[in-house]
């Protein structure tokens, strides 16, 4: 469970002669007394703030604003996945979402959406202080509202830490008119997917018309062995989700420095081409996703089989609130 920053509210402050007006009065100020609020009556110290990432800012907006609500209320959706360390792909500046009973329910506002479907006991747990819907019931929750591409993701990553799609199935409720939706994007969802790249990029494969590809594909060159992300065994063609965090970020480089991560990734893209199955590899970054045509214009010239046009998948992309 990711943890929020420790958050300030005017009752328990009153002890230390910090009312609510205060704690407003110091949002406006800078220096190292400067709050950030966070939520109805929610603050926490500037410094945190601005040393914190984004998700964990985003999870303790999730806190600021389920502390208001009360024990009825359970952050849920992209709220939960906040807090269960699931990824996300449109960012974290989104509103909270929570489930709440029918009777507490009102209008979204711009920061904060409710949501009435009915919560059993074994669909909540509890993390620091509030309620979030369990992984299986997240899962579910959205699948049946965010777009494909952000379901497979969240689904994905669920499938890989061993979670069985038995256990999300028994999560669906019978009665949901979203069931045939959750049940295509557990179809879909694979845990064998490297990374939320990976696995956004297999949805993408699909709008566009690809072939199914093997995920995790070893081929053994002179005694190495290398996995490939994507391999199309019809048309030799492997497809590399090149992430430019292998080269920057040193938990991904293993004491190496960058030339010395780029030379062994040109050696291994040298040894994949001597294999005589395979034709061509084509290398893409997060960005390239985003752009269909040129993918199309990619994928064509490596001889992968994609039609001009890019379909689209069944539910619109979409925002996840």
């Amino acid at each position: 469970m990711q943890r929020p920053l420790p958050i300030l509210r005017a009752g328990p402050a009153r002890e230390t002669s910090c009312d609510a007006t205060t704690l407003r009065r110091r949002t406006r100020i800078a220096g190292p007394d400067r709050l950030v609020r966070v939520g109805p009556n929610a603050f926490v110290e500037g410094a945190l703030w601005d040393a914190a990432g984004p998700r964990q800012r985003y999870v303790t907006r999730v806190h600021g604003r389920l502390g208001r609500l009360g024990t009825r209320a359970s952050a849920s959706h992209v709220s939960a996945a906040a807090i269960h360390g699931l990824p996300v792909l449109k960012g974290w500046g989104v509103p909270v979402h929570a489930t709440v009973p029918e009777s507490m329910y009102r209008r979204r506002t711009a920061d904060l959406v409710l949501h009435t479907r009915p919560l059993d006991d074994d669909e909540r747990e509890q993390a620091h202080g509030i309620s979030v819907t369990s992984v299986p019931r997240t899962v579910v929750d959205i699948a049946s509202a965010a777009d494909l591409r952000t379901a497979v993701v969240v689904t994905d990553r669920v499938l890989a830490t061993g979670t069985t799609r038995a256990t999300l199935r028994a999560a669906v409720d019978p009665r949901a008119r979203s069931r045939r939706t959750v049940e295509r994007v557990l179809e879909l969802s694979d845990g064998r997917s490297g990374s939320p790249a990976e696995s956004f990029a297999r949805v993408v494969f699909l709008e566009l018309g690809l072939p199914t590809p093997v995920l995790q594909q070893d081929f053994v060159v002179d005694g190495h062995r290398y996995s490939v992300d994507f391999w199309f065994p019809d048309h030799g063609v492997v497809i590399e989700i090149d992430g430019r965090a292998k080269y920057s970020q040193e938990r991904y480089r293993d004491g190496r420095s960058p030339t010395e991560v780029f030379v062994a990734e040109k050696r291994r893209h040298e040894r994949l081409l001597t294999v005589p199955v395979v034709r061509a590899i084509v290398r893409l970054e997060w960005r390239d996703l985003f752009d269909p045509d040129l993918l199309v214009r990619r994928f064509r010239a490596a001889g992968l089989p994609c039609p001009v046009r890019p379909v689209r998948s069944a539910r619109p992309s979409r925002p996840t609130w």
